[in-house]
């Protein structure tokens, strides 16, 4: 059986270093990586605001480019999965079947005294499989 690890992408530097942190553990272990962007149609009060297929198009181009730049060639396989819905538990549908689950962190949500983003918070709650978060390195201050 093939070690499994999906790996959360939004297009953030957090984001990004999780998908190096899962290619570089899936080669490891002679696994595969199935790298998760999920989007959803922005909700207006008139109907027919957005093109579904057009924003699904761009979200799978999104993916597809954000993945050929931190990852050109890949010494494992990586499959790249768009899908329609909230992040949380889109990540979590598609780990169900998954070792791990890997996602960014800045390692502090927006508010006050919350460790974890929302989403973070949520797959840890609710992920049948261990999540592991990876927490950017600390950013050296500028000097002038």
């Amino acid at each position: 059986m093939t070690y499994l690890i999906v790996v959360g992408v939004d297009g953030s530097t957090q984001s990004d270093d999780a998908v190096r942190w899962a290619l570089e553990e899936a080669e490891f272990r002679g696994g595969e990586v199935t790298a998760v962007f999920a989007w959803q149609v922005p909700f207006l009060s008139f109907p027919g605001a957005y093109d579904r297929d057009e924003l699904e198009k761009a979200a799978k181009e999104f993916l597809l480019d954000r993945l050929s730049s931190i990852a050109p060639s890949p010494a494992v396989p990586l499959r790249p999965l768009v899908a329609e819905g909230d992040p949380a538990e889109s990540l979590i549908v598609a780990s169900e079947e998954a070792d791990v689950l890997v996602l960014g962190t800045r390692g502090r949500s927006r508010f006050p005294g919350l460790a974890l983003g929302s989403v973070s918070q949520r797959c840890a709650a609710a992920a049948r499989c261990p999540v592991l978060l990876v927490k950017a390195p600390p950013r050296r201050p500028e000097t002038g």
